[in-house]
């Protein structure tokens, strides 16, 4: 008797086991959400609309993208907490809405509310003004700013964003922050509607938006000039130092924590996949999109770490 109970909970497991990796390998059995946390038009919106159609191809199922702006993207992220921890819905956070708006304002989400997947891509910032501007370079902007102050606006894509905080780094670096005003909106979409129409002067985000016309770019985040932006010099080159000097909007796909790490590891591998297919690399390179892929585990650690190291940046941006 005590070896046949051995033998039937031994086949139990192997059935067990059997219908785990079977649902495991049916994944996805529906279509999968990726969530991107701005209104259409940004320069997310613009990367995870380009990467949809080959991650779709990689996972083997049906994707598609959807927009919950709000928040500077704490709206889709504490949205997204809450949720099923089954890898049909991921959202595309960036540096901001992951590790520093938990630090800086009262959210349903903290450091240990994700199955991070993959990182994406880490993109120098770029601060831009209208092509209609008379301004043609940083010190011309900092000159007219200094000498009617209150006068010019700077956007964002939300408060605590990384628009925000290129703006931010851009003129206390250049000792203006007292001069300019902030004005956010609902996402990087209505933002350059407001530089299009006049209603602000000043925006920062990734070169990605060139391709968009109608922006001239004034400084850049950077280690070194941008091969895209030979001219354009970079934010150590005008005077503004450490830590304000570089910013580099890094993005990544998150899942609610507690997915299952067989579905975690499929997600992640579609996601290398993708990132190294020819369309997606080719839209890369049109786009000048810097891509920068982890996998899951090496994604975890680093998300980790940015979280720690970036009380920097607040302090250094005054939130």
């Amino acid at each position: 008797m005590k070896v046949t109970n051995l033998t039937a909970s031994a086949l139990a497991g192997v059935v067990l086991a059997f219908a785990a990796g079977a649902e495991a390998q049916e994944f996805p059995e529906r279509p999968i959400n990726l969530i991107v946390p701005f209104n259409a038009g940004g320069g997310t919106d613009l990367l995870i609309r380009g990467f949809a159609p080959h991650f779709a191809d990689a996972i083997g199922g049906n994707v598609f993208v959807s927009n919950t702006a709000g928040g500077g993207g704490t709206v889709a992220a504490g949205a997204l907490a809450g949720q099923r921890p089954d890898g049909y819905q991921l959202g595309y956070f960036s540096i901001t809405v992951s590790t520093i708006q938990p630090q800086i304002n009262d959210v349903p989400y903290g450091l240990d509310s994700w199955s991070p997947i993959c990182s994406v891509a880490a993109s120098p910032t770029v601060l831009f003004t209208s092509e209609s501007n008379p301004m043609t370079t940083i010190e011309e902007a900092v000159e007219a700013i200094r000498a009617e102050p209150g006068r010019y606006l700077y956007g964002s894509s939300g408060p605590g964003a990384i628009t925000h905080l290129t703006a931010v780094a851009a003129f206390q670096g250049l000792g203006v922050i007292d001069d300019v005003r902030h004005l956010p909106f609902q996402g990087s979409g209505p933002a350059l509607q407001g530089i299009a129409a006049g209603t602000i002067q000043f925006f920062g985000d990734t070169e990605i938006l060139m391709q968009g016309g109608g922006l001239r770019p004034l400084v850049v985040f950077n280690s070194e000039r941008l091969a895209s932006m030979p001219d354009i010099p970079t934010a150590a080159e005008i005077g503004i130092e450490a830590p304000l000097n570089e910013l580099y909007l890094w993005g990544g796909f998150f899942a609610p924590a507690g997915t299952p790490p067989e579905v975690v590891q499929q997600l992640s591998d579609a996601c290398g996949e993708a990132i190294a297919s020819e369309g997606f690399q080719a839209f890369a390179e049109q786009t000048n999109t810097v891509l920068a892929y982890r996998n899951a585990e090496e994604f975890d650690a680093f998300y980790r770490a940015q979280y720690e190291s970036n009380a920097a940046i607040i302090e250094a941006a005054g939130l």
